[in-house]
């Protein structure tokens, strides 16, 4: 499997083949952006089913407490989702607006914030043959707190393995269902067969 994490604020220098972002001191006014690029045994389409079915996450989602989605399209595709997360002692609950456009990419960019001033996901899905995708993710984000934009840097790429790493159990989960379920159908057409 393939796997890159691309930090937008880059340095010139690697730890352990990574990109590092530089960083000063007082920290930056401009969100932190980082992108992960992986290749997952699974299709555009049960990717993009995972990604956007939000209510979902409360399931497999790491620090995700509650999830749910508020608004759907004529289309039934949601439009705007929430969730409560929690980590320790700190619990942020928000809104987002969600852009989905069906077996291609997901966006979400958060509405209701406390310790966010600004928090934004997308997921790219692009089919590469032979049953793969290509995910690329992208996590921007910028605290309210400067104390907390300052240190988040060195734990961002960490949260966007751990992300891309619960959808992909996720999927692994989903196609050995379709698989049960498929090898159930089969099972019961050729007990109905060798009845007749």
């Amino acid at each position: 499997m393939l796997a890159t994490i691309r930090p937008s604020l880059l340095s010139r220098a690697t730890t352990r083949g990574l990109y590092v972002p530089t960083r000063s001191f007082f920290g930056s006014s401009k969100p932190q952006e980082y992108q992960l690029s992986k290749i997952l045994n699974g299709t555009p389409n049960q990717l993009y089913n995972i990604v956007s079915e939000v209510s979902q996450y409360q399931q497999f989602v790491p620090f995700v407490e509650e999830s749910y989605i508020s608004q759907r399209c004529t289309k039934n595709t949601p439009t705007r989702a929430g969730l409560q997360v929690g980590w320790k002692d700190i619990t942020e609950r928000f809104e987002c607006v969600l852009t989905c456009h069906e077996n291609k990419s997901v966006h979400s960019k958060s509405i209701q914030l406390d310790l966010f001033e600004d928090l934004e996901t997308k997921w790219v899905f692009n089919h590469i043959g032979n049953n793969k995708c290509k995910v690329d993710f992208t996590l921007t984000y910028k605290f309210k707190n400067p104390i907390y934009d300052r240190i988040s840097f060195m734990f961002a790429p960490q949260v966007s393995e751990i992300m891309i790493k619960a959808f992909e159990k996720r999927l692994i989960q989903i196609k050995t269902q379709e698989a049960k379920e498929k090898y159930s159908l089969k099972k019961e057409e050729a007990q109905t067969e060798s009845a007749v």
